[in-house]
């Protein structure tokens, strides 16, 4: 999923541009709810690089404090 974060951000950005700017046009409601999708899959892939990055690390940590011990 964190592969994906930069995709969600240009999908957000541009149908938010295009979807709330006051434009009326027949397809103004599916890209609007395309950009409220979007959006949700931006912050799950925030979230999962941030708690990934988070447990890489207490892994590497615990690893290090190990081969001290030994």
């Amino acid at each position: 999923m964190k592969n994906y974060t930069t995709h969600f951000l240009i999908i957000t950005l541009v149908s938010g541009v295009l979807g709330f700017t006051g434009l009326e046009y027949p397809g103004a409601t599916f890209v609007r709810f395309i950009c409220l999708v979007a959006a949700v899959g931006l912050m799950i892939s925030c979230l999962d690089a941030v708690l990934i990055s988070r447990k890489i690390k207490r892994i590497q940590l615990k690893e290090q404090r190990e081969d001290v011990r030994k």
